[in-house]
């Protein structure tokens, strides 16, 4: 007998998944090839209007090193990997310029490969009073470098292996310091030279940062996602003050990722986007202070659509993994969104987790604002949770 093979092509139209099934003579049928995620749906854009902290004009630091000088260099995954970013979405009035003098960056900029192996990182800091102090502007240790790049002195310091390295410079009014740090170049195969790429690299961040301030950075969703708003978005500086019950600092500190995520369900592939936001209020960097500090950080992993999110948004799910991970979750007495809502221990701080339409929403407390159990956190944030579900689920979908 022959057995006869009929290849179909099944279209799932939840996914929007394009699978080919193998049926056998048997009856038996082959696990459907899943669907390679898609690759840069978050993109860099730059606002030509730059912001101001107080009467300083802040010079972005996603701005002087973008991911396209990166891929130049030549740190492809580096560059479409995690991009990590501190920055300002908005002038903050001269009353409301309160944070100085801090040695965290006003501004910063990080890149680290995602790719299978990828360990190089890149991270670019910027520097400026009054928000921060100046302290070590122009200082070379016994281990640095003296260097003057673009017209622009600083130093080059050895890192941690033979292919890190770091690097300050200080603009040439003195005003602003930007610290550039390299690790792990080497695991790019085509760098056969990381220290010649690194000078490489500091010469076209110094020929940015000396034409001072030019624009912000921004971060936007694109392909299938180009409808999905930034987090700093939903978790706005009004939310942020509504809910703390404090000023916010202005700085915000955000992660994106460009790629997908694909999670095996069954014969199912899930994918999703992550990202995360975080504000501050002003106390946060006061080291005297820390008992009245307040942060609040919101992180959406959307999904393709609702269907994909209902199978992998498990965090309320006592059988999950996740609940293995961080232990046992307090679970909402009352409707939140569209599935089951809790509260669980990230680290030490609580998180209130629920489903938005195709969303996964995590608000996470930090500082000794937010209750601690998650049983009373749950409690203390389910009216906010139930707030932002709408929200996200009407920004989203």
């Amino acid at each position: 007998m022959i057995v006869v093979a009929v290849l179909a092509a099944v279209v799932l139209v939840g996914g929007g998944i394009t699978a080919a099934i193998l049926v056998k003579g048997g009856g038996e049928q082959a696990v459907p090839e899943p669907e390679a995620a898609d690759s840069g749906v978050i993109a860099q854009e730059v606002d030509a209007e730059p912001v101001e902290y107080g009467d300083v004009v802040v010079i972005d630091a996603c701005t002087v090193m973008p991911a396209s000088l990166l891929e130049e260099v030549g740190f492809r995954d580096a560059a479409h990997g995690w991009h990590s970013q501190v920055y300002l979405p908005r002038s903050v009035p001269v009353a409301d310029a309160t944070v100085k003098p801090q040695s965290d960056a006003i501004s910063m900029c990080l890149y680290e490969s995602t790719a299978e192996g990828g360990i190089e990182r890149f991270t670019l800091s910027v520097r400026q009073p009054p928000f921060n102090h100046m302290g070590t502007a122009g200082y070379v240790g016994k281990d640095d470098t003296p260097v003057t790049v673009a017209g622009l002195k600083g130093s080059v310091s050895p890192g941690l292996s033979p292919d890190s390295f770091d690097a300050s410079l200080v603009s040439a009014d003195g005003k602003a310091q930007v610290n550039l740090g390299a690790s792990r170049m080497g695991n790019v195969k085509e760098i056969t030279d990381p220290k010649a790429t690194f000078m490489v690299l500091l010469e076209r961040v110094a020929a940015n940062f000396a034409k001072g301030p030019q624009g912000r950075t921004t971060h936007v969703h694109t392909g299938r996602y180009a409808s999905v708003p930034n987090a700093c978005e939903i978790l706005s500086s009004e939310r942020f003050q509504e809910i703390t019950s404090s000023k916010d600092s202005g700085v915000v500190e955000a992660d994106y990722y460009e790629q997908e995520t694909a999670d095996r369900f069954e014969d199912t592939s899930l994918y999703s986007n992550l990202q995360e936001c975080r504000r501050l209020s002003p106390e946060w960097w006061d080291a005297g202070n820390r008992g009245q500090r307040k942060a609040l950080k919101i992180s959406l992993r959307t999904y393709r659509d609702a269907g994909m999110a209902i199978k992998d948004a498990q965090d309320c799910n006592p059988d999950s993994p996740s609940r293995k991970v961080t232990g046992e979750a307090a679970m909402s007495a009352e409707k939140i969104g569209d599935g089951a809502a809790c509260s669980y221990l990230q680290g030490d701080s609580p998180t209130i987790s629920f489903l938005a339409g195709r969303t996964q929403v995590r608000l996470t407390g930090y500082g000794d604002w937010a209750p601690d159990d998650p049983k009373a956190y749950v409690q203390a944030f389910t009216p906010i949770a139930q707030k932002l579900a709408d929200e996200v689920r009407k920004a989203i979908g």
